[in-house]
């Protein structure tokens, strides 16, 4: 299956909107909340102004198969439930690398909720080394 990257436009931001505030997804970030379109859109727009913040949607033969984003070498990858167990998350990745180079970024983390089994593996799958556990507690 063929994938590229391509840049985020405005007209992609309810897509993204979409996958975040889906259940599978939302529960895979530590803020965890539904978010609304006016903070999703106010969120995005103040993104552009930062040097530190890139994002990308994942197109399978031009249709949208995810989203993908690095904030702060932090990177994030939402896949499209149609398009799970397919690859794409990988391939996403490798591209990411490519594209992160080209940025001038040395060094991608990414940071899986324990339970995140399928970003654990996409991250182990393309050498990326486990560095530290977090640990916190609710009082």
């Amino acid at each position: 299956m063929d994938i590229s990257l391509r840049n985020v436009i405005k007209s992609d931001w309810d897509y993204i909107l979409t996958l975040r505030n889906n259940k599978k997804f939302k529960n895979n970030f530590i803020d965890q909340h539904q978010i609304s379109k006016n903070e999703h859109y106010n969120y995005l727009e103040n993104q552009k102004s930062n040097p530190n913040f890139f994002n990308w949607i994942i197109c399978s033969e031009k249709i949208n198969a995810g989203y993908v984003r690095i904030l702060d070498n932090d990177v994030s990858i939402m896949i499209d439930e149609k398009f799970h167990n397919m690859g794409i998350g990988s391939k996403s990745l490798k591209m990411l690398e490519i594209e992160s180079k080209s940025l001038g970024i040395s060094k991608l983390v990414g940071r899986v909720m324990c339970e995140n089994k399928s970003s654990e593996k996409i991250f182990q799958k393309n050498d990326y080394k486990l560095k530290m556990y977090w640990f916190e507690k609710e009082i």
